[in-house]
């Protein structure tokens, strides 16, 4: 089952810190693991994630194309947006954020 993502709003996949961080995935190569309390800490810091669904509305007021895809890997404000968990995978978030709230879309060179 996934949420259907309404009106001009954005179904993010954050990215987990220790994909950004080398510190984080030595530590958990290493089978270090962090309590809930602090990965839900840590995660807030977290501003990159991958598109995995957009509103039928989103980027309408704007006037133009949406500037960005599913697929695509942005930065999003910081601290905005709701935590979503994933029900076929409880170790899974998702951020549910505006589509204002897109800072930086990350493409690969062509």
């Amino acid at each position: 089952m996934k949420p259907q993502i309404v009106g001009h709003r954005l179904l993010v996949k954050p990215i987990k810190l220790e994909e950004l961080d080398p510190a984080f995935a030595a530590a958990k190569r290493m089978g270090l693991d962090l309590s809930e309390k602090t990965k839900r800490q840590e995660s807030s810091i977290i501003d990159r994630g991958l598109v995995e669904q957009i509103g039928p509305t989103a980027f309408k007021d704007f006037g133009g194309e949406a500037w960005c895809a599913v697929g695509d890997h942005i930065d999003y404000v910081r601290h905005g947006g709701k935590f979503v968990t994933n029900p076929d995978n409880k170790d899974e978030d998702w951020l549910v954020i505006n589509d204002e709230d897109v800072l930086v879309v990350w493409r690969q060179n062509d």
